[in-house]
C-alpha cells in the first residue's frame, strides 16, 4: 500500500470514530454534557469542614483576645502603682484608702475614696482641679461640682475584660440626692477583717493572728487619729504586700463566675441587688477582705456570698478578689509589680499578702 493510501485510511478511521477515546466528530462533541456544579453530598462535606475550622478558630481568637485584655488590665494597675508611688514621693505617705465623715473642724475628711488623690499622676489633673476635696463626693451645689465630676469615665480605672465598662453606680437614697458615679474595677485593700479566719475556713486550723492592717488605711470617724502609711511601715516587705486588687463588675452582682443580677441599688426594692462600692470616687470602694455581706439582705440574689473564701467566687463588698479573667486576678503589690494570681490560691496565703506587718512567712 502506498503512503498516500495509508494516510487516507487513517483519516477515514478517525472520521468513523476508530479513535473515539481521543477524537470525536463535531456533532458528538456538541452533544456531550459537562458537570459544572457540586453534588449535594459534596456541598454538605464542604460546609462541615468549614464548621469544624470555625469551631477550632473561635476559641483560639477568644483566648488571644482575653490574653490581650488581661495584659491591658495589668498595665492599668501598673500605672496606678506608679501614681500611688508618685503621691508617696510628693507627700511622704500613701493616700488614705477612704475618708468617711465631714465636719466643720475637719472638712478634708469629706467622704471619698483614694482615687482623687491619684488623678494628677494618671493624667487626670483637670478633674482634681475642679473637684472639691472638702465636700462629699456625690454633692453638687454652689461650692461643689463633685457629682458631675464623679460620673467621668476614666479608662485606666476599668478592666477591659469586664462587660459594660461604662456602667454607673446609682444608689438610691431616702433623702436625695442619690449617689451616682462612674465605676472602677480596682479597689484599695485595707487588710483582713475580723471575720477572715472564720470565712476562710482556717479559724481552728492555723489562723492568722498578726496585725490585720493593710497598706492604705481609712479615716472613718472624727474620734480616730489621722492615719498615715509610709513605705517604711510595710514590715513584711513591699514585694510581699498587696496594695490594690481587682474587684470587677461592681455594682452588678457576680457569684461563681456568673452575673447573678444587674445592680438595683435600692434597699426598699424587692429586686434589690448590689455589689456595693462601684464608683471610683466612693468611700465604699475600699474594704478589708474576708467578709460575707449581702447589702440587700435578700432581694434578687438571696443568701450570703459562697464560703469558704475563694478568688472569683463573688464581687460583693468585703469578700475577696474578683475578675472576669479566666483562672485568676491581677494584683498590684506595694513594690509596683503586678502579678496574675491563680483563683486556686489559698485564702490564708492571700491574707498573709494583704497585711503589711503580720509577720507571717509567705508560702512558696
Amino acid at each position: 500500500m502506498t503512503v498516500a493510501g495509508t494516510l487516507e485510511n487513517s483519516l477515514t478511521a478517525v472520521y468513523n470514530g476508530a479513535y473515539s477515546g481521543i477524537y470525536k466528530p463535531y456533532g458528538e462533541i456538541m452533544r456531550t454534557s459537562f458537570r459544572l456544579a457540586f453534588t449535594l453530598i459534596e456541598l454538605l462535606v464542604v460546609i462541615a469542614i468549614i464548621a469544624i475550622l470555625v469551631g477550632l478558630l473561635v476559641p483560639a481568637v477568644q483566648k488571644v483576645r482575653e490574653a490581650a485584655s488581661r495584659m491591658s488590665c495589668s498595665n492599668n494597675m501598673k500605672q496606678l502603682g506608679l501614681a500611688l508611688h508618685g503621691y508617696h514621693d510628693s507627700r511622704g505617705e500613701f493616700p488614705m484608702s477612704r475618708r468617711g465623715f465631714k465636719n466643720i473642724v475637719m472638712p478634708e475628711a469629706a467622704q471619698r475614696s483614694w482615687v482623687p488623690d491619684t488623678l494628677p499622676f494618671i493624667e487626670q489633673g483637670a478633674i482634681l482641679a475642679a473637684f472639691n476635696l472638702n465636700e462629699n463626693w456625690w454633692i453638687d451645689n454652689a461650692a461643689s461640682n463633685n457629682d458631675t465630676l464623679a460620673k467621668s469615665q476614666i479608662k485606666l480605672l476599668k478592666c477591659p475584660s469586664t462587660p459594660n465598662p461604662d456602667r454607673l453606680q446609682e444608689k438610691v437614697e431616702v433623702v436625695p440626692p442619690n449617689k451616682v458615679g462612674a465605676c472602677t474595677d480596682y479597689f484599695a485593700v485595707e487588710g483582713i477583717a475580723v471575720s477572715f479566719n472564720t470565712n476562710a475556713g482556717i479559724a481552728s486550723i492555723n489562723p492568722l493572728t498578726g496585725s490585720r492592717q493593710g497598706v492604705m488605711a481609712p479615716w472613718s470617724a472624727a474620734v480616730d487619729p489621722r492615719p498615715t502609711s509610709r513605705i517604711g511601715d510595710i514590715l513584711d516587705g513591699s514585694s510581699n504586700t498587696i496594695l490594690i486588687g481587682e474587684n470587677a463588675g461592681r455594682e452588678d452582682v457576680y457569684r461563681d463566675g456568673k452575673l447573678m443580677s444587674k445592680a438595683v441599688a435600692n434597699a426598699a426594692a424587692p429586686n434589690c441587688a448590689r455589689a456595693r462600692g462601684g464608683a471610683w470616687a466612693s468611700n465604699d470602694n475600699a474594704f478589708e477582705i474576708g467578709q460575707a455581706v449581702n447589702w440587700c439582705g435578700g432581694g434578687a440574689v438571696p443568701g450570703l456570698p459562697p464560703l469558704p473564701l475563694k478568688i472569683n467566687k463573688s464581687n460583693e463588698w468585703g469578700y475577696l478578689f474578683h475578675s472576669l479573667h479566666s483562672g485568676g486576678v491581677n494584683l498590684l503589690f506595694a513594690d509596683g509589680s503586678v502579678r496574675f494570681t491563680s483563683e486556686n490560691s489559698q485564702a490564708r496565703t492571700l491574707g498573709i499578702l494583704v497585711t503589711k506587718a503580720g509577720g507571717e512567712v509567705v508560702p512558696e
